[in-house]
C-alpha cells in the first residue's frame, strides 16, 4: 500500500492532487449539509452549562497542582449577544471563558492575550523563535500550518479522547492533518463572498442592477454597469479590495478567480498559476477600475479599517468579506462609525464567461505549542474542550458569522438569509483552493500585494506585475 503525504513539500503526486480535491469537495459539503443536519440551532449566549468540559481527567490525578497556561488568540469576537457591556473589547470575551474555566479549576491559571491582525504574522513567529510561545494559540489555517511545518507544536489526536473527535465533522479534521497528525483543533471556519450596500443603489433607483438571494450570481458586464450607475467622484467609491497588506487577501484571491484565473491550478503546489491569460485580464481591468475611480480611495495602501470606515458610513459600494462583516456593522453602529443607511447583502462575485468561481473557505483553530510539563498537557487538552463545547460553537457561529465545525452544534445561522446565499453558491459552484497548508504559503502569501501595487501605480505593466509574482512564489516553491 502507498502511503500519501497530504501536505508535503516538493513534488506533489497524482494521489495527493486527488486527495486535496477530494478535503476540498467535503469541507464544502460539510458547510452546506452536514452542519444542518446534526443538530438544531442554538442562542448565542455564552453562559450556559454546557460549556463546562464533559470529562476533567487530570482532575482526577492532579487536581491540585498548579498550572499556568497562556492562550493567545485572533480579535474575532466583540460585543457578544447578552455580554455587551462585559466584552466591548477584543479578548473580553476570551477572558471571561478562561475565568469560568479557572472558577471550576482553581489550580488552574490562565493568561489571555488579544494579538492584532497585523502582529499576528510578526508577532508569534518571533516568540516562537525566541522559544517563548503561547501554549494555545487561537488563529488562522495558514498560519498554524507553518508552525506544524516547523515541528513546533503537539500532536492532538493523542491527547483528546476519540469521543470527542467523533463529533467533529470529518473533513474538518482532514484540513487540520498534516503528515499523519492534528497538528490543531478547528474551531470554527468563514466563508467570503460579496457583501453589498444595497442602499447605496437603492438611493439612485438602481437596485435592479444587483443579484438577488435567489440568484446571487452576475457577469462581468453586468458588475462593471452596476458599479458605474453608483460612482460619484470623491463620494461614493463602488468597490474595495485590500492590496496594503496580506491579510484578508481571499478578497483578492476571489476577484482572480472572477474571471478564471488560479492560484493553484489542479492541485498542482509545486508553482502558482495566476500569471495566465484569465489573470492578466484580471489585472488590467482591476488597473482600469483603479484609472476610473472605481476603487477606494489610496487603493494600495488602504487597509481592512479602512475600507470598513467607507462602508459604514455609505461611501463604499461592495467588498469581499465574510458573515462577520454584519457584526463588525453591529459594533460600528454602537461606536457611532455609521452614517447614512447602510443595509447588507450577500452575492457572489461576478464571473466571466464561462465561469463558475466558488468561494474561500478560512477555518480557524486551536494550536498548542510544544509542552515538557505532561500534567499542565493534559489541562490544556481540557481547556480545548471547553473551548469548543458544543454552547460555544453556537457562540461563535452567532457571533462573527462562523459556520461550527462540530455536528452537534447544527447550523445556528439557518435562518440568516445571507448564510442561505453562501450555502447556495457553496453547494452550486463549490469552494477554491487556497493552499493553505502547502509548507511555503506564509512566505508566498506576502508576494502578490507588491505586484498589484505595482500595477495601479503604473511602475510595471500588469504583464510584468504577474510575471514577477510568479518567478518570486515558483522559486520559493522550488525550495531553490
Amino acid at each position: 500500500m502507498r502511503t500519501v503525504n497530504l501536505f508535503c513539500q516538493n513534488t506533489i503526486g497524482e494521489d495527493t492532487r486527488m486527495i486535496r480535491k477530494m478535503l476540498l469537495a467535503s469541507t464544502a459539503f460539510a458547510l452546506v449539509y452536514l452542519t444542518a443536519c446534526s443538530g438544531n440551532g442554538g442562542s448565542g449566549n455564552a453562559g450556559e452549562k454546557s460549556d463546562k468540559p464533559a470529562n476533567a481527567s487530570p482532575a482526577a490525578t492532579g487536581k491540585d497542582e498548579k498550572v499556568s497556561i497562556t492562550y493567545w488568540v485572533d480579535p474575532r469576537f466583540q460585543r457578544i449577544k447578552g455580554m455587551e457591556k462585559e466584552t466591548e473589547n477584543f479578548g473580553d470575551f476570551e477572558k471571561i471563558q478562561a475565568k469560568k474555566f479557572m472558577e471550576k479549576y482553581p489550580n488552574v491559571k490562565i493568561d489571555v492575550q488579544s494579538v492584532t491582525w497585523d502582529d499576528l504574522p510578526k508577532k508569534i513567529p518571533a516568540a516562537v523563535a525566541a522559544g517563548t510561545p503561547p501554549d494555545i494559540l487561537r488563529d488562522y489555517l495558514g498560519r498554524t500550518a507553518q508552525y506544524a511545518h516547523q515541528g513546533v507544536l503537539e500532536n492532538l489526536e493523542t491527547l483528546l479522547p476519540k469521543e470527542e473527535l467523533d463529533d467533529y465533522i470529518s473533513s474538518y479534521l482532514q484540513l487540520y492533518t498534516i503528515d499523519g497528525h492534528l497538528h490543531a483543533l478547528p474551531s470554527y471556519a468563514w466563508a467570503s463572498g460579496l457583501v453589498v450596500n444595497k442602499s447605496i443603489w437603492k438611493s439612485k433607483g438602481k437596485e435592479s442592477m444587483l443579484p438577488t438571494k435567489d440568484n446571487p450570481y452576475w457577469t462581468i458586464e453586468q458588475f462593471d454597469q452596476a458599479m458605474r450607475a453608483v460612482a460619484e467622484k470623491d463620494k461614493v467609491y463602488p468597490f474595495g479590495i485590500q492590496f496594503a497588506v496580506p491579510q484578508g487577501d481571499h478578497g483578492l484571491y476571489s476577484y482572480f478567480w472572477a474571471f478564471g484565473a488560479k492560484l493553484f491550478k489542479d492541485g498542482d503546489y509545486s508553482k502558482v498559476a495566476l500569471n495566465s491569460p484569465e489573470g492578466l485580464k484580471a489585472l488590467e481591468y482591476l488597473v482600469k477600475m483603479n484609472d476610473d475611480g472605481l476603487l477606494q480611495p489610496s487603493a494600495v495602501t488602504a487597509k481592512a479599517a479602512d475600507i470598513d470606515l467607507l462602508f459604514w458610513q455609505s461611501q463604499l459600494g461592495a467588498q469581499g468579506d465574510t458573515l462577520g462583516q454584519w457584526s463588525k456593522l453591529d459594533n460600528a453602529k454602537t461606536e457611532g462609525k455609521v452614517k447614512g443607511n447602510v443595509e447588507l447583502a450577500m452575492v457572489q462575485l461576478p464571473s466571466a464567461p464561462g465561469v463558475k468561481n466558488g468561494v474561500p473557505v478560512g477555518p480557524t483553530g486551536l494550536a498548542v505549542f510544544k509542552q515538557k510539563d505532561e500534567t499542565k498537557k493534559k489541562w490544556i487538552g481540557e481547556f480545548l474542550k471547553f473551548l469548543n463545547s458544543t454552547e460555544y460553537q453556537k457562540t461563535y457561529a452567532i457571533n462573527a458569522g462562523q459556520f461550527p465545525v462540530k455536528k452537534s452544534a447544527g447550523s445556528p445561522l439557518q435562518d440568516d438569509p445571507n448564510y442561505g446565499v453562501l450555502q447556495k453558491i457553496i453547494q452550486e459552484r463549490g469552494v477554491e483552493d487556497l493552499g493553505l497548508t502547502v509548507p511555503k504559503y506564509a512566505e508566498i502569501r506576502v508576494l502578490l500585494q507588491p505586484e498589484i501595487q505595482a500595477a495601479l501605480l503604473k511602475a510595471k505593466t500588469p504583464a510584468q506585475a504577474l510575471a514577477d509574482y510568479e518567478k518570486a512564489a515558483n522559486k520559493i516553491l522550488s525550495g531553490k
